[in-house]
C-alpha cells in the first residue's frame, strides 16, 4: 500500500483549493448568485401591466409559505412608463444599476402599452411614432434593456403583450412582441428570454372580456379599458407565466419548485 507523505498531501490540497477558487472566479456573476442560499430575488420592471403581474405573484406567495420563504419580490414598476420616453425614465439605466448592485437575480419585464408615442432620448432627440426608423430604435432600446441586465450576470425575461380590444392597439402589441423577441435574439444570452403572450385559446387569440373560471362560470377577465386584466385575470395569466419564471431561476441553480415539492 502506498502511503502519501504529509507534504504531498498538503500540496495536493492547496492545489485543489486553488483550482476550485479559480473555477469560481471564472464563472459569470449570475452563476455565483446561484450558489447563494437566501431567497431568489425577482424584480418586476415596467408599466402598469407589469405591476398587475407583480400583484399576481404576490398573492401566489401569500398562499404558499415554501415559495414565500424562497422568493423575494421587488416591485420596480411605474404606471405610464415605457421604453419610448428615456427622457422621463431610462429603464436600461435603472436595470443596470440594480443588476450591478447584485440585489436582483431575475428581472421580469412588461413594456409597450404606453409606447404608441414618439421615442425621446435623454438629449430630447425625437423619432415620431410610425416613422420609418421607429421600430429599429425601439428594438435598440429593448436590446439595451436586456444587455443592461445580462452584462452584470442577472437574468431577464420579457413578457409578451396580450390581445387588445382596440384593433390599432392590438396591432401595435403584436409589433412590440416581435421587437422584444428580436431584441432578445440579438443579445443571444442564456440569461435572456422572451415569453410569448398568454392566450385564451390555441392559435391566434381573440379578445374576450369574460371567460369561464374553474367552475365553468363566466367571470370578468379583462379590465374595462380593453388593455389590462382584472385581478382574477392577472392570477390566471400568471398561471401561464409562473413556470417560465421558475425555469429561469432553475437555470441559475435555484430549483424552487423541486424544493417546495419535497
Amino acid at each position: 500500500m502506498r502511503v502519501r507523505s504529509p507534504s504531498s498531501w498538503a500540496r495536493r490540497r492547496v492545489c485543489a483549493v486553488w483550482l476550485g477558487c479559480a473555477a469560481l472566479l471564472a464563472l459569470p456573476a449570475g452563476s455565483l448568485l446561484a450558489a447563494e442560499t437566501g431567497p431568489a430575488r425577482i424584480a418586476f420592471v415596467g408599466d402598469s401591466m407589469a405591476d398587475g403581474l407583480w400583484g399576481a405573484v404576490f398573492r401566489r406567495l401569500g398562499k404558499d409559505k415554501c415559495l414565500a420563504d424562497r422568493v423575494k419580490l421587488i416591485r420596480k414598476t411605474k404606471n405610464g412608463a415605457g421604453l419610448a420616453r428615456r427622457d422621463l425614465i431610462d429603464w436600461p439605466s435603472e436595470v443596470e444599476a440594480m443588476a450591478k448592485d447584485g440585489g436582483t437575480d431575475l428581472f421580469v419585464g412588461s413594456f409597450g402599452i404606453n409606447d404608441r408615442q414618439a421615442i425621446v432620448d435623454e438629449s430630447k432627440a425625437r423619432i415620431e411614432y410610425g416613422a420609418p426608423e421607429f421600430d429599429n430604435q425601439y428594438e435598440a432600446n429593448a436590446e439595451s434593456l436586456v444587455r443592461a441586465a445580462t452584462s452584470s450576470g442577472a437574468s431577464i425575461m420579457l413578457l409578451g403583450l396580450p390581445v387588445m380590444l382596440d384593433p390599432a392597439l392590438d396591432a401595435d402589441a403584436k409589433d412590440k412582441n416581435r421587437l422584444f423577441s428580436e431584441a432578445v435574439a440579438k443579445v443571444a444570452s442564456p440569461l435572456a428570454t422572451f415569453v410569448k403572450p398568454w392566450s385564451s385559446r390555441p392559435g391566434d387569440d381573440e379578445y374576450k372580456p369574460y371567460l369561464p373560471n374553474a367552475n365553468n362560470q363566466l367571470v370578468q377577465f379583462r379590465a374595462a379599458d380593453g388593455i389590462h386584466f382584472t385581478q382574477h385575470g392577472y392570477d390566471v395569466v400568471m398561471d401561464y407565466f409562473f413556470p417560465h419564471i421558475m425555469d429561469s431561476l432553475k437555470s441559475r441553480g435555484r430549483d424552487i419548485l423541486s424544493d417546495c415539492s419535497k
